[in-house]
């Protein structure tokens, strides 16, 4: 018995005359294919944006799109440096926390406790609790509470930040070895 050919009025058959599936209809191939098409159109336009906007699933304290540099800078390099805008930084410096606010100084007056002097940049994050415990603090309460010491911070730098003055925004701080 010899196949019938499909019109568009009649039903698609097989070559021993049964009716086919509804999965060989060419209207349906047709619409899959269109379908696929479609989906990969979609597909390509969205890993587009997604290439385009810059996103980073690095986890972090502050924004930061890239890794820092390996080789940490001094605090009066970083305020000097106007290339470093907006840029992911590596930063060693002397902590300094009083209050609610917590700064890298590049200069340190010597009185008890410590003041900052010179070029200050102020750190925007929470600092951990276990990296402050490894810090020095006043003890006594007639003077000035504030913690400091020695730290190595990461984060992105922004020459005017918090109060229009520079700011890191923290992606890690540790105690400097």
């Amino acid at each position: 018995m010899a196949a019938r050919s499909a019109s568009a009025t009649e039903e698609p058959v097989r070559a021993d005359g049964r009716p086919a599936p509804m999965t060989d209809h060419p209207m349906l191939r047709t619409t899959t294919r269109l379908t696929a098409i479609v989906l990969s159109l979609s597909l390509a336009i969205v890993l587009a944006a997604c290439g385009a906007s810059g996103g980073s699933s690095a986890p972090t304290v502050g924004p930061s799109a890239v890794d820092p540099p390996a080789a940490a800078i001094d605090t009066d390099t970083l305020v000097a440096d106007p290339t470093l805008d907006g840029q992911p930084v590596r930063v060693n410096g002397f902590f300094l926390a009083t209050g609610d606010t917590a700064v890298l100084c590049s200069v340190v007056l010597e009185s008890y406790p410590p003041q900052c002097g010179g070029g200050t940049v102020r750190l925007v994050g929470e600092v951990p609790a276990d990296v402050l415990a490894a810090l020095d603090s006043t003890d006594d309460p007639t003077l000035a509470q504030a913690t400091w010491g020695q730290v190595e911070v990461t984060g992105t730098y922004r020459a005017s930040g918090v109060d229009g003055g520079p700011t890191i925004d923290l992606l890690t701080i540790e105690p400097a070895a």
